[in-house]
């Protein structure tokens, strides 16, 4: 009920006609994938015939082989993957560089594939997946604090500009305690905290770098983001 949905459409800038954009609608008459082929197939601007053809077929294999073989492409970036696939390069520079940086804020060539096979199999198995909405009112009045609220409400505490100065660990590596860089200490039964992956990295307990979870994130490079709106 704090949703306003928008036309179901996605809309991309086109990249050689600067100040004209071009429409993907997706019909609600239809289900999930074939809403999605629908609005692809009726949009003529941004790819030709043979080049949505070879990116159908590039994408069959992410269709048929589902999550197992959404997480293996992992290792592979967006543009290595399209090569491997045959996808044309104009759907690159038409398509994915958008998604790249709408997803990730980076380009497809330093991007794994896996990020964008996750939003296309949501797109093609649910029939709004890709449908968008704002919100009616603010998000920390209308979206955090009915968060908050819940959270109080079952005994649990939220705590604002608390920064987290070292995670104490007690002898068999569980958390023991946070201490925050005012030197107090915050304990409680479970916890969660936003922080982001560059200083995560260091506030990570030298116990837990051997473990295999957190061995993850030696890939993982926070990105600058600037929000314009």
């Amino acid at each position: 009920d704090r949703l306003q949905w928008k036309e179901h459409s996605m809309i991309f800038a086109m990249p050689n006609k600067p100040g004209e954009y071009s429409r993907f609608d997706f019909p609600e008459t239809l289900p999930a994938p074939l809403n999605g082929v629908w609005a692809i197939l009726r949009n003529n601007e941004m790819l030709t015939w043979p080049e949505k053809v070879k990116f159908a077929i590039g994408l069959l294999p992410a269709m048929l082989g589902g999550q197992a073989y959404v997480e293996a492409q992992d290792g592979l970036t967006v543009s290595e993957w399209m090569e491997k696939q045959g996808v044309p390069d104009r759907v690159n520079d038409e398509v994915f560089i958008a998604m790249s940086k709408a997803l990730n804020f980076i380009n497809p060539d330093e991007l794994s594939m896996q990020c964008i096979l996750i939003a296309l199999n949501r797109f093609l198995q649910e029939k709004h997946g890709s449908k968008m909405a704002f919100l009616d009112g603010n998000p920390p009045e209308r979206l955090c604090m009915p968060i908050v609220n819940h959270i109080q409400s079952l005994g649990g505490e939220v705590r604002l500009n608390s920064r987290i100065q070292k995670i104490e660990l007690n002898p068999d590596r569980t958390v023991k305690h946070f201490v925050l860089s005012d030197g107090s200490n915050i304990t409680g039964g479970a916890y969660v905290f936003a922080a982001p992956v560059d200083i995560f990295k260091l506030l990570v307990p030298q116990e837990w770098k051997e473990i295999s979870y957190f061995k993850k994130l030696d890939k993982l490079v926070g990105v600058p983001v600037i929000n314009v709106h």
